[in-house]
């Protein structure tokens, strides 16, 4: 459950006081990835020789699950951006200021000058740049209102806890022919060898969505895999809100996990093996940049004509 609190209740909730943490299974991990490699054989087999990794990340995870075609079309279109993505990865970037040095000076200044420092590799300032003034007001606010949340709300981690931002995880499958990855805003502790003690926190900017609890059960087994030892908890952080949507992690969270990886991986295999994709019309078939060529989509949208902000309709799902 969702809760709005304040700096001590937030970081009681992120240490799970009063919960005991988990004894760690040593043979947990192997298995997990063992169940996965033997999923995969088949799969993996099927690939030409010489085709690329496949990268399974939460991005490519949820859209195979909810469209091969989509994702396929989606691979060939240009990265739309939009005012939610940009103000997405400014509060990121404020986030990561505010844990690692507990401080935010000017909001928008400083997460121009984040993007500057690690090359702007997704255009956000020449976009923030290019807005017409009124958008780049409301986004200005937004982002500064984000942050006083943050500062107000968010606890500076002790250095104990071991805070890395930003961290990222892969795990080679089947002789690196498959890797599951994903970037981690937050991750607090660092693997014990009797009790878990790993928190991985997310931080979303846009509204709280249901897709958002696979994605941190997705990360939750990646840790698991990498480390040998699951965290004891996962957390989303709304930025906007001031809620904190904590839970344990407990072997039923990462056997579905994994079942949802595995089935994602499939798909991706068969993709990048160059089988048709499958067509699951669903509620993004109207920003589709395949719809044009994709009847069921056609049918399901009432258009062969998708609409202009693709972008938008991702963010609108929590990808922001």
């Amino acid at each position: 459950m969702a809760a709005v609190l304040e700096r001590d209740g937030l970081l009681r909730r992120l240490r799970g006081d009063g919960v005991p943490r988990p004894v760690i299974d040593p043979g947990l991990a192997g298995g997990l990835r063992d169940w996965l490699e033997d999923g995969l054989v088949e799969s993996v087999a099927a690939l030409p020789t010489g085709t690329d990794v496949v990268r399974v990340n939460k991005e490519s995870l949820n859209q195979v699950l909810l469209c091969e075609a989509h994702l396929v079309a989606g691979r060939s279109a240009p990265r739309v951006g939009t005012v939610e993505l940009a103000r997405g990865t400014m509060v990121d970037a404020l986030f990561r200021q505010w844990v690692t040095t507990g401080v935010i000076d000017d909001p928008w200044a400083d997460a121009l000058a984040a993007f500057e420092a690690d090359g702007d590799r997704d255009g956000v300032i020449s976009f923030v740049t290019d807005l017409p003034a009124a958008h780049q007001r409301r986004l200005r606010a937004e982002v500064v209102e984000h942050a006083a949340h943050i500062t107000q709300r968010w606890p500076v981690p002790s250095p104990a806890w071991l805070p890395r931002t930003q961290e990222r995880l892969e795990v080679p499958l089947c002789g690196g022919r498959v890797v599951l990855a994903g970037v981690i805003d937050l991750v607090l502790g660092s693997p014990a060898q009797d009790r878990a003690s790993v928190c991985l926190v997310e931080l979303k900017s846009g509204a709280r969505r249901i897709e958002h609890r696979p994605d941190l059960h997705f990360y939750a087994l990646l840790e698991a895999l990498r480390s040998g030892a699951p965290p004891f908890r996962i957390a989303t952080y709304y930025s906007g809100t001031g809620e904190l949507d904590a839970e344990p992690v407990g072997e039923d969270t990462l056997v579905g996990a994994l079942s949802r990886s595995l089935d994602g991986a499939i798909r991706l295999c068969r993709v990048s093996a160059g089988v048709e994709p499958e067509r699951h019309p669903n509620h993004l078939c109207a920003w589709c940049v395949g719809l044009p060529g994709c009847p069921p989509g056609q049918q399901r949208a009432g258009t062969d004509v998708p609409l202009a902000s693709a972008g938008r309709a991702e963010t609108d799902r929590g990808t922001a």
